[in-house]
């Protein structure tokens, strides 16, 4: 399998690290009094990320596995 045809898969690999990420923070930020009401701001932005990096990763394995039929 040559690398090309998993360069698709780097920006929705990038953005699930970043949504894991920014759940992490978002968990950070519940130790403090001062910064829990960052929570909930900053948990919906990890889950819409999330959300957003699991449909590209499905639509881009959909096109890796098509185009591997292809041939």
């Amino acid at each position: 399998m040559k690398c090309r045809r998993l360069k698709p898969l780097v920006w929705p690999a990038a953005l699930l690290v970043a949504a894991g990420l920014t759940a992490l923070l978002a968990d950070a930020t519940t130790r403090s009094i001062e910064t829990v009401t960052l929570y909930g701001m900053i948990k919906m932005v990890s889950d819409l990320v999330l959300v957003i990096g699991i449909v590209w990763l499905i639509v881009a394995l959909v096109r890796i596995f098509l185009a591997s039929r292809a041939r």
